[in-house]
This record gives C-alpha cells, sequence and structure tokens, in this order.
C-alpha cells in the first residue's frame, strides 16, 4: 500500500513539475532574445543623436498623405534626389465641380525657414484650374489654359504643412488624366 501511495505522488508531481521545469528552460532562451530585440530600437536612437545628445537630422522630408478619393487616385510619391521628388496622380472623370486632397505632408527637420518650389501639369489641357493649398492659401499650378506656373511656399522651422490639391472645372470631364507635380526644397533662408 505505501508503495501504491507513493506512486500516485510521484505521478502527480510529475504532471507538475515537468511542465514546470520546461516553462523555466522556454524562459531561459525567451527573456534574453526579447532584452536583446528590445535594446535594437535603443542603439538605433543613439546613432542619430551626437555627442552633446542634439539631434543631427537636418532635412526637410515629404511624405505622402495617401487616402481614398473619387477623383484623385492611383497617386504615387518618388524621391529623386536629397532635395527633389516627384508627385503623380491620376485624375478621374468628374462632374463640373471643385475637388481638393490632402496629398503631402512637409516637415522642416531644420532650425530654419525652408522654401519649397512646386512645378506641376496635365497633358491634356480639359479647363481646369489646378491649385494646391497650404495655410488656408490657394496656389495655382495649372489655369483653364494650361498655362502653369512654378511656386514657392515657406515652411518655418521644426514644424510641418499639409498640401492639399485642388481641381475645378466649369464642364464635366468624362476620361481621365495624369498629373504630374515636381517637388523642390530650394534653399535655407
Amino acid at each position: 500500500m505505501p508503495n501504491a501511495n507513493a506512486q500516485k505522488f510521484k505521478k502527480v508531481l510529475t504532471l507538475v513539475i515537468e511542465p514546470l521545469a520546461l516553462g523555466v528552460l522556454a524562459l531561459l532562451f525567451i527573456i534574453p532574445t526579447i532584452t536583446v530585440m528590445n535594446l535594437s530600437p535603443i542603439t538605433k536612437k543613439l546613432q542619430e543623436l551626437n555627442v552633446l545628445g542634439a539631434n543631427t537630422q537636418s532635412s526637410v522630408s515629404v511624405t505622402i498623405v495617401g487616402g481614398k478619393h473619387e477623383v484623385f487616385s492611383e497617386e504615387n510619391l518618388n524621391k529623386d534626389t536629397d532635395t527633389t521628388y516627384s508627385y503623380s496622380t491620376k485624375l478621374n472623370k468628374r462632374a463640373a465641380d471643385s475637388y481638393s486632397k490632402p496629398i503631402l505632408e512637409i516637415k522642416n527637420n531644420t532650425d530654419t525657414a525652408q522654401k519649397v518650389s512646386f512645378y506641376g501639369q496635365t497633358l491634356n489641357q480639359t479647363q481646369s484650374n489646378i491649385r494646391i493649398i497650404a495655410d488656408e492659401n490657394a496656389y495655382i499650378i495649372q489655369d483653364d489654359r494650361g498655362q502653369t506656373f512654378p511656386q514657392e511656399i515657406t515652411v518655418n522651422p521644426s514644424s510641418k504643412i499639409i498640401i492639399f490639391l485642388s481641381i475645378e472645372n466649369l464642364t464635366g470631364i468624362q476620361f481621365s488624366e495624369e498629373f504630374d507635380m515636381q517637388i523642390k526644397v530650394v534653399e535655407n533662408l
């Protein structure tokens, strides 16, 4: 009989101790892995800092806002050089009206004001006025006769602005067209 109790105790002990031992063994491998993974982002952040701890990132960044719109589709932004970007979108067929959409976020990561220039056009002449809107100011890019106008916007130090693309036409357009725009960081002010 004592042997049966010992067998039962041994069986219960095996059911409890064995999974616990496997869990402890797994933690011995998981904890160091998690620790190394958590240290990696910190070291990446430290590489962006100089000796005094100030941020060394000193540029203007342009990113696409994205999102869906019935008129503006297939948006694309390419970084050509450190200071130039190419933006394109497909302008779908549309009724006579005015349409706008946020397209770009421009962030000035420097300590000085920066000028950013815009030059865009469509290949087809659709008698549409195309503008960019920044900080509640509208800048005409292409008028209803197809004439294009280069524009410049000043971005204050350590700030960001959202650029909207606006299109207005007095008659319905029954076909799609491509709009291309070049963006360039001009100079420090």
